[in-house]
């Protein structure tokens, strides 16, 4: 029997995701939404509050589970997905996917190939249910996380934003509505309402640098400050305010100093020198992006060697993830190699 503290925990919880919901506009009445589960406790305890909210909205919610097959216990957590769905009287699809040869066939980390394969399902789920939102479930946690990740890489200054509440996925919108909330919220809410869940024996591994983060450095930080994890969250939520002032100068300065050409895009050299260095940086990643490159691995140091042939001579050339730069007398132009091959397309 849930407590009177836990009812209000629990009542808590579900009061802060419905603000989320509502501050950031992420559902509208009657939207269908294709929710990810995994089976673990963030996504069995979003998919136990949507139902909650679902009357509000007059959601029409579909579970899609994604299997990929990682350990020996994957078919397992699928059927527990769908039995479990069922018993919530959400309809539920399970997907299958070969994560594993997608990663050797396209040279990536287990964790990329599983993170493409997922979001191509979820794609896919929603153009069929016709499902406008693709709900996931991250947490703040996640985000805490997501901001260190991107540091560690040597992101560009808006992978301290981490990730978005929202994004356009194919026609769809993913949405977060948990990015609010803690884990510790989370498993305290499952507790209280007895929420199902199942652990992914991957997600304990020391291989991925995500799992290292969470298991490693976070605690190691917080022996410096116990409050890291606030202080990284309010920077992503600071960092997010400012590079969406900075996208929309960014967005104008961009349709004056880059055009397509065969194969590719040009920057006009002359005109990009003229920008301040925090639109150059943001117009040449937007730049390699619809370039074709392979963003995710696009870096502050690969930003600043563009930079620094826009202001170079005519003849200088770079290689960059998935993508090939060229200086010539008036541009620089980006075109997109195949990674394997390193081929020009």
């Amino acid at each position: 029997m849930t407590t009177p503290a836990g009812a209000r925990r629990t009542l808590q919880t579900l009061a802060t995701v419905r603000t989320t919901i509502r501050r950031r506009r992420l559902l509208a009445r009657g939207d269908g939404v294709a929710v990810a589960v995994s089976g673990g406790p963030d996504s069995m305890v979003l998919l136990h509050l949507l139902r909650r909210l679902a009357g509000e909205w007059r959601l029409r919610l579909h579970a899609v589970h994604v299997d990929h097959g990682l350990h020996a216990r994957s078919a397992a957590h699928a059927a527990f997905v769908r039995a479990t769905a069922r018993a919530w009287g959400v309809p539920c699809t399970v997907h299958r996917v070969a994560v594993a040869a997608l990663a050797r066939r396209r040279r990536l980390s287990m964790e990329e190939a599983a993170r493409i394969a997922r979001y191509d399902v979820l794609a896919r789920a929603a153009r069929r249910l016709g499902a406008r939102r693709v709900a996931v479930a991250h947490t703040a946690d996640d985000q805490v996380e997501t901001v260190l990740l991107w540091l560690l890489r040597g992101a560009n200054p808006d992978g301290l934003a981490g990730m978005p509440v929202s994004r356009p996925l194919n026609g769809a919108m993913v949405i977060r509505p948990l990015l609010d909330i803690w884990r510790r919220e989370v498993l305290a809410y499952a507790a209280a309402e007895r929420v199902p869940f199942r652990i992914d024996p991957t997600n304990r591994g020391r291989g991925p640098l995500r799992n290292r983060i969470r298991g490693d450095l976070l605690p190691r930080l917080e022996g410096y400050n116990p409050g890291v994890r606030a202080v990284l969250r309010r920077l992503a939520d600071a960092a997010a305010d400012d590079a969406a002032y900075l996208e929309a100068r960014a967005a104008a300065a961009r349709r004056r100093v880059v055009r397509a050409v065969p194969g590719g895009l040009a920057i006009d050299a002359a005109r990009f020198r003229r920008l301040p260095p925090s639109l150059q940086r943001r117009v040449a990643y937007r730049a390699a992006a619809e370039a074709g490159g392979n963003i995710r691995a696009v870096g502050f140091v690969h930003i600043e060697r563009l930079r620094a042939m826009a202001a170079g001579r005519d003849g200088d050339q770079a290689d960059l993830p998935g993508l090939r730069a060229r200086r010539t007398a008036k541009d620089l132009v980006l075109t997109r190699v195949d990674r394997r091959s390193q081929r020009i397309l």
